[in-house]
């Protein structure tokens, strides 16, 4: 696996141009395993890798981390699209550009497909609810920090397996 570091990346997703962060320790073997962090309502991809010190575990523990950007509502504020009442009329798929960069980033670093996590804080905690009760296919465990989930996660939750969860 070539290239190690820290690296911001743009990902074209249903006509979105959507950015996001990737850090791979050096020497990262083959068939690693990689987890996304996701930021909180307002926050940012930098931002959360800034604050939660997740490459420090990466180096130590030999996986890859993906930070992805949310996109910007109405009121200019970053948010990932988990069904908040205030964001009705909101039809950006995040769960959909989760699974399609989580695809893409496997493929290109020959990262694994079975142990693909997510995890993040408030909104990207809501967004760890969603991809558990969505995609338990292809991602292994979530956890939540400061996030649980909405009505409507929690009434269309509908996993494909009991997926692991750590909430915070």
């Amino acid at each position: 696996n070539i290239g190690f570091g820290q690296q911001t990346f743009n990902f074209m997703h249903n006509g979105l141009n959507r950015e996001y962060i990737y850090y791979a320790p050096a020497n990262l073997p083959n068939d690693a395993s990689l987890v996304f962090v996701a930021h909180g309502f307002t926050g940012s991809a930098q931002g959360i890798m800034n604050y939660c010190g997740m490459n420090t575990i990466a180096d130590q523990n030999n996986f890859a981390v993906c930070y992805p950007q949310g996109t910007t509502d109405f009121n200019g504020d970053n948010f990932w699209n988990v069904g908040y009442d205030f964001h009705s009329g909101v039809t950006v798929d995040d769960v959909d550009f989760i699974v399609s960069l989580a695809s893409y980033l496997q493929s290109t670093h020959q990262l694994s497909t079975i142990n693909t996590f997510f995890t993040g804080m408030s909104n990207g905690g809501y967004m760890s609810f969603l991809i558990a009760c969505q995609l338990s296919d292809r991602f292994a465990a979530v956890a939540s920090v400061t996030g649980s989930m909405t009505p409507q996660t929690f009434s269309a939750c509908n996993p494909q397996h009991p997926t692991p969860i750590l909430q915070i």
